[in-house]
């Protein structure tokens, strides 16, 4: 009984002490952002002590909370496209020298295409709605994904390849056995980075667009100078920024944990 009780507690354990880092990280930023208000007499227009802001948040906890939601779906839906996008576009760039060479320099001018130049074209053709903060994300968040894909896809072991060839497996089962699994710890790595810029590119398409979301209030508590409604805000995108990076690399745990 003892043993059962002791193999139940562990997991337990190690949650606790995954999560004590953050919460002392984020238990030490509080400390020395109430330090900096104090120590340099900052006026609560530039920046409020942090009380403040958490009064405004639990004040506006409804209003944060329905605008979290309308970010995340937004992020959300724009990741899942742009995954599904990168890794087409990985895949077809290393089963093809030719596609490479012809479609490789369209996505890349793409991706560098500045998002604030491009937002007024996004937001004629899609609207000033979820289509156009989806659009945002996908063109943000997809290049990390497709250059890691491209890189896992291609470091795919060479005796793992020659044997599906051995054992007559068409070219898609290869790549769903073999390819696919091996690239996962290359692809979660480019779903990292994109997952948190997906947030960030979701908020900037709701301030360009003026969809409701955690960019629109931000804009709105600074156009009525609603200081500490802005930092609350801001607070909870960067908590909301973090947890979806921790889920992901959950995630990647779960469904790498193979290759251990």
């Amino acid at each position: 009984m003892a043993e059962i009780a002791l193999a139940e507690a562990r997991p337990a354990a190690r949650a606790f002490r995954s999560a004590l880092g953050p919460l002392l990280f984020a238990a030490i930023l509080i400390g020395l952002w109430k330090l900096a208000v104090m120590a340099f007499s900052v006026p609560p227009y530039i920046m409020p002590p942090p009380e403040a802001a958490l009064s405004a948040f639990e004040a506006n906890a409804g209003k944060i909370g329905l605008a979290v939601f309308f970010t995340l779906r937004n992020a959300a839906a724009g990741l899942a496209v742009a995954f599904v996008i990168a890794i087409g576009l990985a895949a077809l760039f290393v089963a093809s020298d030719k596609a490479t060479h012809a479609v490789l320099p369209i996505v890349i001018g793409l991706r560098t295409a500045p998002v604030l130049a491009i937002a007024p074209i996004l937001i004629m053709v899609f609207g000033r709605g979820i289509g156009t903060a989806i659009a945002v994300v996908v063109i943000v968040s997809f290049f990390p994904i497709m250059v890691n894909a491209m890189k896992g896809f291609s470091s795919t072991r060479k005796n793992a390849l020659e044997l599906m060839h051995v054992l007559g497996a068409s070219a898609s089962k290869t790549f769903l056995k073999v390819r696919f699994p091996f690239a996962l710890p290359f692809i979660f790595a480019g779903l990292r980075s994109a997952a948190t810029s997906a947030i960030l590119s979701a908020m900037l398409a709701e301030w360009l667009s003026g969809a409701p979301g955690l960019g629109t209030l931000i804009l709105d508590a600074a156009s009525y100078r609603k200081n500490d409604l802005l930092w609350a805000a801001v607070v909870v995108s960067m908590l909301l920024a973090f947890l979806i990076f921790s889920a992901t690399t959950a995630v990647e745990k779960r469904f790498t944990a193979w290759r251990n």
